[in-house]
């Protein structure tokens, strides 16, 4: 996993790719004209507030395709049962007055789209500047297990739930959550938390956060890319044969078992890095900090196939087997090891 020097410049990619124009299809540019909205528009909590509501069922079969794009609002998907993908949308307006409201309402529209195994949903903002336009839009969806998901959104939460299908989910301003999946292939957010639990995959999981945490726990799969440019990255209770954890201004936290012939680089720049470890497998350990100390209650012999050196900033050895492989970096942070 590859961090720019230039945070801006991190954004602007990361913006640059979620709003990447997607191709369209005859059917999808007069969707928006077909959509089946409640009748009448329903005021609550204020006069104010106005809101608009459409359900939609689309049968896909077990394994279909899923594909969210939202900008302001949130995105939630839950596994049902083995048939149809419900999705229901929810706009809600506020404005000066009810008819102000009413008006921003009809500004934003939902395009859905469908044809055999896949399932779109796009929302469209005026292209306007004359006016501000104050509306939120959330998407509701309840699919197969296996359904392959895509869910993106600019200002709004990512919320995926018992999907074991494909899934990959980004934020801009928002946390992104996936629970009790399967295929997790990416996640990302740049300003919130991407939380990660209960995932087993036979590949590798990507998740990262520019100005947030990323935690993963339970999981289970052959390879971790995980990052965080301003934030924390937390990793317990996993199974992984390779590990790449970075993180430049914050702690990097590794807690469970290594496997043998395994290979786990943790790195910060201005944070501690912490691993407490559990199981038998020994390693060969490269610990260093520029600034900070090394820290250890593990018996490190010095030594090993390339040679061996200790100090209070430096530290290569071997503990147990040798089984593994560890490196441990910061260049103003700590370097931690315990046994748990």
């Amino acid at each position: 996993m590859r961090f720019l020097n230039s945070r801006s410049a991190v954004v602007i990619a990361f913006t640059a790719a979620l709003l990447a124009p997607v191709p369209t299809h005859a059917d999808d540019l007069t969707m928006a004209g077909r959509m089946r909205l409640a009748p009448g528009l329903q005021g609550t909590r204020n006069a104010n507030e106005q809101t608009e509501r459409v359900t939609r069922t689309f049968k896909l079969g077990p394994n279909g395709q899923v594909d969210l794009a939202n900008i302001s609002g949130d995105i939630t998907v839950t596994a049902g049962g083995a048939g149809d993908v419900t999705l229901e949308v929810v706009k809600v307006a506020r404005g000066r007055s009810e008819a102000d409201a009413r008006e921003q309402l009809g500004l934003v529209q939902v395009e859905i789209s469908e044809r055999p195994g896949r399932a779109e949903a796009r929302t469209r903002y005026p292209r306007s500047e004359r006016r501000s336009t104050n509306v939120s839009v959330r998407y509701t969806v309840t699919a197969p297990p296996g359904t392959t998901v895509e869910a993106r959104s600019i200002s709004g939460s990512v919320r995926i739930t018992g999907i074991t299908g494909p899934v990959n989910a980004e934020s801009i301003s928002g946390d992104v959550r996936i629970e009790k999946g399967g295929r997790v292939e990416r996640a990302k957010s740049i300003s919130g938390t991407v939380d990660i639990q209960g995932v087993k995959l036979d590949g590798t999981l990507e998740a990262s956060s520019v100005s947030g945490d990323v935690r993963i726990r339970d999981v289970d799969v052959r390879r971790l890319e995980l990052g965080s440019v301003s934030g924390d990255v937390e990793v317990g209770e996993v199974t992984c044969q390779t590990a790449e954890l970075k993180s430049t201004s914050g702690d990097v936290e590794y807690t469970g078992a290594l496997q043998t012939n395994g290979r786990y680089e943790f790195r910060s720049h201005s944070g501690t890095v912490r691993v407490t470890l559990s199981g038998d497998v020994g390693f060969e350990l490269e610990a260093s900090s520029f600034s900070g100390s090394i820290d250890t209650e593990l018996p490190i012999t010095i030594g090993g196939t390339g040679g061996g050196r200790a100090s209070r900033r430096a530290l290569r050895g071997v503990y147990g087997d040798g089984g593994a492989t560890l490196e441990l970096t910061t260049f103003s942070g700590n370097v931690i090891i315990r046994k748990r």
